[in-house]
């Protein structure tokens, strides 16, 4: 999507599950991307920033994959995923990601919208996860991405009814 804006993506998902830059600075170690304490600032500062760096969208996607990683562990016969630099990524392929980190079912994608007062049908939210070109899919806009990334804070942090 062009216009995808990876260093809003990259804050709101700092924020919302509550992750420290050092611990941002180790995600990034674990790409082999070695960052200093000012320049993971200057990747998280309002665009309109002087000081603000764009985080090119081949290293988000890097940062997705190691999420997944951290979240659900390394699959023994799975190989790195080798990005390349010219590769696109999309909101709706952060919304893929984030899924597949969490291992989000469908009714926990509704939930965790509903947290952000968004209500999509069933429909739509399978729009979402289709393959680009597919006659049923819908693209995600940067709004829709974001509170998504609010909504998964504001789920995960719910307590656990037993």
């Amino acid at each position: 999507m062009v216009g995808m804006n990876t260093n809003a993506i990259l804050r709101k998902l700092t924020q919302s599950l509550a992750i420290s830059r050092p611990e941002l600075q180790v995600w990034f170690a674990a790409i082999d991307v070695e960052l200093e304490p000012a320049e993971v600032d200057a990747l998280l500062v309002p665009e309109s920033s002087p000081a603000s760096v764009d985080l090119p969208q081949y290293l988000l996607l890097q940062l997705l994959n190691q999420w997944i990683v951290q979240q659900r562990g390394q699959k023994p016969e799975a190989s790195v995923e080798v990005v390349n630099k010219q590769t696109k990524l999309s909101n709706n392929d952060v919304l893929k990601k984030l899924r597949i980190a969490y291992q989000l079912h469908e009714q926990d994608v509704r939930d965790l919208l509903r947290l952000v007062t968004i209500e999509l049908t069933k429909s739509d939210l399978s729009a979402l996860f289709r393959k680009a070109g597919h006659p049923q899919y819908k693209a995600c806009d940067d709004e829709l991405v974001l509170d998504f990334i609010e909504g998964l804070g504001l789920w995960l942090a719910r307590p656990i009814s037993t």
